[in-house]
C-alpha cells in the first residue's frame, strides 16, 4: 500500500483531501464519502478492522457478482468507480483526476461527408448539441458496419445489407436498437432526397415494436424525509437556506425553477398563501403556506440571506448575490438527501424526487387526483396520473382473487398429469 492507514477513516478522510486538492466539488466528495461507507458497511458485517485494496475488491465481488460493466445500471456503474477510486488511492496515493473520455469519432469517405452534413442539416433544425452527439455515435456504428463490409458510397447501400445490419444490432438493447433504427431510416430518407440512391432505402429498414416504459417516480418515506431535513446544519446561513428550499419542496411540491424565481411578492404573508406563475407552463398556481414552512423562510430572511435589493428570496451568498438557478436548488436537495445516510438505492435523489414524494402523500391521504393535479401545477389530470402506480395500497384494493381450480382439471386423462 501507498500509506499503511490505520483506519478506513483515516483512509476516507485522506482520500477526501486528496479530492479538494484536484478541485472536486463537495457535493462530489459527499457522494464519494456516502458509496465509501457501505464498503464500511461491510467491513462491519464480515469482521474486518483494517482497509486494503484487496478487501475494496472483495466487496466489489460480493455486491455485483459475475456481472460485466455493459450489465450495471448507470448508478452501479458511479458505486463501481468511486469503490476503485477508494482501491487506488490506497494501492497509489491517488485517483484518476479525468474520466477518460471518448475519442472523436471520425467519419470519412463519402458517406462519412454525408452523415456530417446530415448532422448539420439536423443542427440548423435546432437540435441540442446532446441529441446530436447521439446521433453522430449510432449513425457511427452504421458507418463502421457499412465500412467492414467495403461499402463506400451511397450506390452500394443495398436492402439486403440493411436488414443484414438491422437483425445483428444490439440484441441486448431494445432501446438503441430502435433509436438506431430510427435515425438510419432518417438518414437514408435524406440520401434519397439529395438525389444520393435511386431508391427510398428507407422503406427497407424494418420497423420494431419498442415501447418505452415509463419509470416509477422516486419518492421517499416519512421517516426518510424527517432524516432529510434533520441533515440540514441550520445554524450556519447556506443551512437556513437549504432548509428553506427543501420544505417547499417536500410540503408544497414546488419544482426547482419556481423555488429558485420565487419573489417576495409572491408570498402573501396577510392571507397565508403563496402565488406564482410557473416557470414550465405559465399558469399561475395559489398554495397555502403551512406554518412551518413560513417559519424557515423567516428564519433565512432575517438571520442569513444577504442585503440585497434584489427581489428574488433565495440568493447565493457570494457577491454580488445573485437569485440561485434550479440547479442550485436540485443540488441542495442532492447534498441533503446524501448527507442523511439513507439508502437510496436506484431512487433519484433530486429536488423533483421531493416533489414526487409529496404527491406520494396526498395519495395516500386519499387526496383526489384533481386536487393533486391542481396543487402540482399540472395542467391536466393525465399529468398526474403517473403517481397512481405508487400508490400501493390503492392498487391492492385493485387485485382480484385467483379463481379456484376445479378437482375435475387435476383428473383429466386419470389423473396422469397431475399424480
Amino acid at each position: 500500500m501507498h500509506t499503511d492507514y490505520l483506519s478506513f477513516e483515516d483512509l476516507t478522510k485522506a482520500a477526501s483531501e486528496y479530492l479538494e486538492g484536484i478541485k472536486r466539488s463537495k457535493q462530489t466528495i459527499i457522494i464519494y464519502n456516502w458509496i465509501w461507507r457501505k464498503i464500511k458497511l461491510y467491513m462491519d458485517s464480515n469482521g474486518i478492522v483494517k482497509c486494503s485494496s484487496d478487501v475494496i475488491t472483495g466487496y466489489l465481488k460480493i455486491t455485483y457478482g459475475s456481472k460485466t460493466i455493459s450489465q450495471l445500471s448507470k448508478h452501479q456503474k458511479h458505486c463501481l468507480r468511486c469503490a476503485l477510486c477508494l482501491a487506488q488511492f490506497a494501492e497509489t496515493g491517488k485517483m484518476i483526476e479525468i474520466i477518460s473520455r471518448r475519442e472523436p469519432l471520425k467519419f470519412t469517405g463519402k458517406i462519412g461527408s454525408l452523415i456530417l452534413q446530415y448532422v448539420e442539416y439536423k443542427r440548423s433544425m435546432r437540435l441540442s448539441s446532446k441529441t446530436l452527439r447521439n446521433h453522430s455515435w449510432y449513425l457511427h456504428h452504421f458507418f463502421q458496419y457499412l465500412n467492414g463490409h467495403t461499402i463506400l458510397t451511397p450506390s452500394q447501400i443495398s436492402p439486403l445489407e440493411i436488414m443484414n445490419y438491422s437483425t445483428s444490432l444490439f440484441p441486448s438493447r431494445a432501446g438503441a436498437k430502435h433509436l438506431t433504427l430510427s435515425l438510419i431510416r432518417s438518414f437514408l430518407r435524406y440520401l434519397y432526397d439529395l438525389g444520393k440512391t435511386r431508391a427510398d432505402l428507407s422503406l427497407v429498414v424494418p420497423r420494431d415494436n419498442y415501447k418505452k416504459q415509463p419509470k416509477l417516480p422516486s419518492t421517499y418515506t416519512r421517516d426518510e424525509v424527517s432524516k432529510i431535513l434533520g441533515s440540514v446544519d441550520r445554524s450556519t446561513a447556506n443551512g437556513k437556506r437549504g432548509y428553506a428550499v427543501l420544505m417547499l419542496a417536500t410540503r408544497l411540491g414546488m419544482r426547482a425553477s419556481d423555488i429558485s424565481s420565487l419573489e417576495f411578492g409572491d408570498i402573501l404573508w396577510s392571507t397565508n398563501t403563496i402565488s406564482f406563475k410557473q416557470f414550465k407552463t405559465g399558469e399561475t398556481v395559489e398554495l397555502l403556506l403551512p406554518a412551518e414552512v413560513g417559519e424557515a423562510i423567516i428564519d433565512y430572511i432575517k438571520y442569513a440571506r444577504p442585503a440585497s435589493e434584489s427581489r428574488a428570496v433565495f440568493l447565493y451568498d457570494k457577491f454580488p448575490n445573485a437569485s440561485i438557478c434550479p440547479k442550485a436548488v436540485s443540488r441542495i436537495a442532492s447534498t441533503a438527501i446524501l448527507k442523511s445516510g439513507i439508502d437510496i438505492g436506484e431512487r433519484k435523489h433530486g429536488s423533483h424526487a421531493l416533489r414526487h414524494t409529496m404527491a406520494g402523500f396526498l395519495l395516500e391521504n386519499k387526496t383526489p387526483l384533481p386536487v393533486i393535479s391542481e396543487l402540482l401545477g399540472h395542467k391536466s389530470t393525465q399529468s398526474s396520473m403517473c403517481y397512481l402506480r405508487i400508490d400501493i395500497e390503492s392498487l391492492r384494493q385493485c387485485a382480484l382473487d385467483v379463481p379456484p381450480v376445479p378437482e375435475s382439471f387435476y383428473m383429466q386423462k386419470g389423473g396422469v398429469f397431475y399424480g
